[in-house]
């Protein structure tokens, strides 16, 4: 074997191993936060918890899950033209308590088209219960300037704090006729 050939080889087995490397880890990660209780279907409530005349009211509903490779997705009682499903990123903080960042486009109008001066990102803070059949915690919906809120260039143009409350969502068999 020549020697071009034996490096082409070896680096082509170090490319090899180091993928199968990032593979198992990343399922070992997948599995371990398949552990987590938050994983699962929630239906999730949203109230007003600002200071406002709107304090307690509710703000929306949404079928949420959480996913076990860290992400979620949710599909909230909003209207569908100006966009009421997203997804989002979550970590797990310990004892039974996740953070969620929550990016959203913004939209306008009767054909709902997208609203490119502005986008959104809700920050949950929550605590599975010890029975995991619900959660409680708190959250801030940001509103931004832009289509990126993550952007370094991006303003704040207003917020408002939430409180967010879910129970769990479980396949019951004892529905079926």
């Amino acid at each position: 074997m020549t020697g071009h050939n034996w490096i082409l080889k070896s680096a082509a087995m170090v490319t090899f191993t180091m993928a199968v490397l990032a593979a198992m880890l990343g399922l070992g990660w997948s599995r371990a936060l398949a552990d987590e209780p938050i994983v699962g279907l929630w239906l999730a409530t949203w109230t007003d918890n600002s200071n406002g005349p709107g304090k307690g009211t509710v703000i929306l509903q949404a079928w949420d899950v959480w996913h076990a490779d860290g992400t979620e997705t949710q599909n909230d009682s909003g209207p569908v033209i100006i966009g009421f499903v997203c997804q989002g990123a979550w970590k797990p903080l310990g004892n039974r308590t996740y953070f969620l960042s929550h990016p959203s486009f913004n939209y306008l109008g009767a054909d709902g088209h997208l609203d490119a001066t502005s986008s959104s990102v809700i920050y949950e803070k929550v605590t599975v219960s010890k029975d995991g059949n619900s959660f409680a915690g708190t959250g801030l919906i940001k509103v931004f300037t832009g289509t990126d809120p993550f952007a370094p260039s991006t303003t704040l143009i207003g917020s408002l704090p939430i409180k967010i409350a879910g129970k769990r969502v479980a396949a019951d068999p004892g529905q079926l006729p």
